[in-house]
């Protein structure tokens, strides 16, 4: 026995089906005055309720902010030359939001009544001899849109992050090897700093990524527990690398001639030194890695392949120096994903870092 389907649907099952769609639906009569909206446009549109809209002028709530372009030249092109598009992607902002919002508009004008009659001498070669009201479907797009616009920022900065460490190493080993120039220390780090640089203006002007995105702002609501957090890790790891310098000394092995070096100016150095790396290391080659790969254990590699790149870049100054920044940036890519910030990394970075220097290197 089949059932029988019927021919009309009544207009309660008609806003049912309005009602359940993800697509925001909103209508409008011949004077460009909103007869429906539906929950979801409400929802996309900012839209605190249906009655406040439902009468109103169209063109008159959402047609009157000059930055919206694209947007309404899209209506008024239909409204007015009675002109029909395809879905079409539209930017939209929201009053003085400096947010940029990204709908898929399809615009379906409705039919003039059958007793008007066509002039075929309109310059527009259309029946619909005027604005007889139209509906409108709206997808929001913005977070696919954004989804789409951060993995090309990350591809964008991670080709520009093997070219700058290709070119380094390049010239490193031709220097080195084939020239036989031996350049300090000092310089290998300039030219670390300089890359950094050029990083930090390729994601400024040329990607869409916040301060926040590459770890520069920390939450607020988090900021004290990861403060605690650094200061015990950090006074851990310092009081680790001194009992170990104090067993291998009583062991004989003499890695360094004197028990803790350096100077006052060079701690302060590091410090901008250690933020240059980590801002490299964690804001820039860390977050374009785990937004590129799609895998499981997404932070595992991420962190993994992050340090060994991080290693490379410190061939010039030997085997054991490059095998201590990689554990080094194995531990600290971890704090990283835990703060989501670079500043823990940062402090980090300078305590362990200066002292390892201080005592082995």
């Amino acid at each position: 026995m089949t059932s029988q389907l019927p021919d009309i649907i009544s207009a309660e099952q008609k806003n049912m089906i309005f009602e359940n769609m993800s697509d925001g639906v909103i209508t409008l009569d011949s004077a460009g005055r909103i007869t429906y909206c539906n929950s979801a446009c409400c929802k996309i549109l900012k839209i605190s309720a249906i009655s406040d809209i439902l009468g109103q002028s169209f063109p008159e709530l959402f047609l009157k902010n000059k930055k919206n372009r694209a947007f309404n030249k899209l209506f008024r092109d239909s409204m007015e030359k009675h002109k029909v598009f395809p879905k079409t992607p539209v930017r939209y902002r929201f009053g003085k939001e400096k947010e940029l919002h990204h709908f898929n508009i399809d615009i379906s004008l409705l039919n003039p009544p059958k007793n008007e009659i066509f002039n075929p001498d309109s310059p527009y070669k259309n029946p619909n001899t005027a604005f007889n009201g139209m509906v409108i479907l709206i997808e929001d797009d913005t977070d696919r849109f954004n989804l789409r616009q951060h993995e090309h920022d990350c591809a964008f900065i991670f080709a520009g992050l093997i070219l700058c460490i290709s070119v380094f190493l390049m010239s490193w080993s031709l220097m080195r090897f084939t020239l036989h120039i031996y350049l300090k220390s000092s310089v290998y780090t300039q030219i670390i700093e300089f890359i950094t640089f050029l990083l930090f203006l390729e994601i400024v002007f040329l990607t869409s990524f916040s301060m926040r995105d590459i770890g520069l702002i920390p939450k607020i609501s988090t900021l004290k527990k990861n403060i605690i957090e650094t200061v015990v890790t950090a006074l851990i790891a310092c009081c680790v690398l001194l009992l170990s310098k104090a067993v291998l000394s009583l062991l004989g092995y003499q890695i360094k001639a004197y028990y803790i070096g350096g100077s006052l100016h060079g701690a302060y150095t590091y410090i901008f030194t250690a933020f240059v790396q980590e801002f490299l290391a964690r804001g820039v080659i860390q977050t374009s890695v785990k937004s590129l790969m799609k895998v499981r254990f997404q932070k595992f590699f991420s962190i993994f392949l992050t340090s060994l790149l991080f290693s490379l870049m410190h061939m010039p100054f030997g085997f054991y120096f490059m095998f201590g920044a990689f554990m080094l940036s194995l531990a600290l890519g971890y704090i990283y994903e835990r703060q989501q910030n670079i500043w823990g990394c940062v402090i980090l970075h300078w305590c362990c870092g200066y002292l390892a220097m201080c005592l082995y290197f």
